[in-house]
């Protein structure tokens, strides 16, 4: 089974005005659409993933990466603000929100498999893994093509989580942007992924 994983296209990380937006990741909107409607066309799965965060006390051992947590970034994909939704070019038409549980829900997978729509996983942090249900679901996929943001922190974190269910994986170099694209983060985050078996390929490609 081949599917297209949609990597946090949220407005909060797309937009130029996001809470915490990617640097260039605007200028990626029409190749994410394109990759979009391919999917559709064709009748390819498409799952994806979406920060969804809260900021209570609750939910603050998952939401660590967040600065008022002790961690690195601003707040951002609040629940319920605007920046959290997915941008028009990849919005859900019919979507499964998977929430990210403690332990995966039983019969997750064939839920989520027996969907005729979107499956997006949450999470609070930048590794969809880390939402249990995630693994459960993709266990049954062959092969994965990648896109989304960011190239060093989400995109990076989904591929590797793939390749270790030993999934093909194939990143679309041209529909991903790095959080720290000028650091070197970047190569590096790209480096570790081919390292891993990730292979890289353009939008054209596709089709």
């Amino acid at each position: 089974m081949r599917i297209f994983f949609d990597v946090d296209t949220q407005n909060d990380f797309i937009r130029a005005d996001g809470a915490l937006a990617v640097k260039g990741a605007e200028a990626l909107i029409p190749a994410l659409e394109r990759i979009t409607a391919l999917a559709r066309a064709r009748g390819i799965r498409l799952f994806g993933s979406v920060d969804r965060h809260f900021g209570t006390a609750e939910y603050r051992e998952k939401e660590g990466e967040m600065k008022r947590w002790g961690g690195p970034f601003p707040d951002h994909c609040m629940d319920g603000a605007s920046g959290q939704a997915k941008i028009p070019a990849t919005f859900p038409a019919k979507p499964l929100w998977i929430p990210n549980t403690a332990e995966a829900v039983p019969g997750i997978a064939d839920k989520a498999w027996a969907h005729d729509g979107e499956v997006i996983f949450e999470k609070q942090s930048y590794d969809v893994f880390h939402n249990p249900n995630t693994s459960v679901v993709l266990a049954r996929v062959d092969e994965a093509v990648v896109y989304g943001v960011a190239t060093d922190y989400c995109v990076k974190a989904v591929a590797l989580g793939l390749r270790k269910l030993g999934i093909k994986v194939l990143v679309v170099q041209d529909a991903i942007a790095a959080v720290n694209g000028n650091s070197g983060d970047e190569g590096k985050a790209m480096k570790e992924m081919e390292e891993a078996g990730v292979k890289y390929v353009g939008v054209a490609d596709l089709a």
